[in-house]
């Protein structure tokens, strides 16, 4: 098992750049920069920024979406990263939430496959060296790419839709669909399906965990910072049913959801994630509780990688710091 960690750029880009390189230092494999320009910083600027301050730990979008750049941007900017960082580039892809919201854009709206498809192929092209047809009709390139640059393009998904697609497009796919062997056992099936529909087997993939994530020897202050990021995984699709209950308080958060919150432990939604949220969608409590966890997920093979995802600190939540280092320390030591 591999892990990465996932960063939500709403801190100053000399903190974020601090943070990858701390988790450079601590062994994480990946850092992946999100995606949500109203909420986050620049996304590609603190990539950048990263690609310069560390020498060893890979770098991408975790995940960017087509909504709010061209995929000609997009491929652009990823081969630019790769020349900073040459073999430690991978990108994710995906529909978005957050970006979509604070520009008035419903998710349902954007989540539309065709365009992921379009973006995924049309990126894979250009970055290749080729050319890719544009909405003008004409067939478009970068002028500038001395040589094809190889890039493994993960898609990411909740829904069995979109982990289908993840399946059929990536060359991994990112599950952000919970914890729960029930739930991740599920998700399998749909994204084995989609790489069946492409002549491949799970085998051939990349499997990553998106997972909301907190840690801390108060176990009471780890499930509540968490509880936010939980909140945002709820508002997307699951690949299976939930009961009526946990339908309803999902139609809760989903009505008073605030996307500019998206981001700090300290949102407001977080109040109206109940426990068994946090039992199904995250990695969060004292070591132990964690360490557990993480066998977990680590008793389904299939699953090569977990990203840990742990929101920014508000007034009295935890600092992204030492949930990297506690988990590092008292986790990975424990489990790798």
């Amino acid at each position: 098992m591999k892990f990465d960690v996932g960063i939500l750029a709403t801190q100053p880009v000399p903190a974020i750049v601090r943070q990858v390189q701390l988790a450079e230092v601590l062994g994480y494999e990946t850092a992946w920069i999100t995606d949500s320009h109203l909420v986050c910083r620049e996304m590609w600027l603190t990539l950048a920024a990263c690609a310069l301050g560390t020498t060893r730990i890979k770098l991408g979008p975790g995940v960017t979406v087509p909504h709010t750049r061209h995929f000609s941007v997009t491929a652009s900017a990823i081969a630019t990263l790769d020349e900073m960082a040459e073999g430690r580039v991978v990108l994710g892809i995906g529909t978005g939430g957050s970006s979509a919201e604070t520009m008035g854009w419903s998710v349902r709206r954007v989540a539309r496959i065709a365009t992921l498809e379009t973006m995924v192929d049309s990126i894979r092209r250009l970055v290749g060296g080729a050319t890719a047809p544009f909405e003008s009709g004409i067939e478009g390139r970068i002028a500038w790419l001395e040589r094809p640059r190889r890039i493994r393009i993960y898609v990411a998904g909740s829904g069995p839709k979109m982990l289908r697609a993840a399946g059929r497009l990536g060359d991994g796919a990112i599950m952000y669909a919970g914890t729960a062997p029930e739930i991740l056992r599920a998700g399998l099936r749909c994204v084995a399906e989609g790489a069946r529909a492409r002549g491949r087997r799970l085998v051939d993939l990349d499997l990553v965990l998106w997972t909301p994530t907190s840690i801390a020897r108060d176990r009471a202050l780890a499930r509540d910072h968490v509880r936010g990021r939980v909140a945002s995984a709820m508002r997307h699709p699951l690949p299976v049913e939930l009961s009526a209950e946990d339908q309803a308080a999902v139609r809760r958060l989903r009505e008073a959801y605030d996307s500019y919150q998206h981001a700090t432990a300290a949102s407001r939604h977080r109040e109206l994630v109940p426990d068994r949220f946090v039992d199904l969608m995250a990695l969060a409590g004292t070591p132990d509780e964690v360490v557990a966890q993480v066998r977990r997920v680590m008793a389904i093979p299939e699953v090569r990688r977990i990203i840990i995802l742990p929101q920014a600190p508000g007034a009295g939540f935890l600092e992204r710091e030492a949930i990297l280092r506690m988990f590092a320390e008292e986790v990975i030591a424990r489990v790798g």
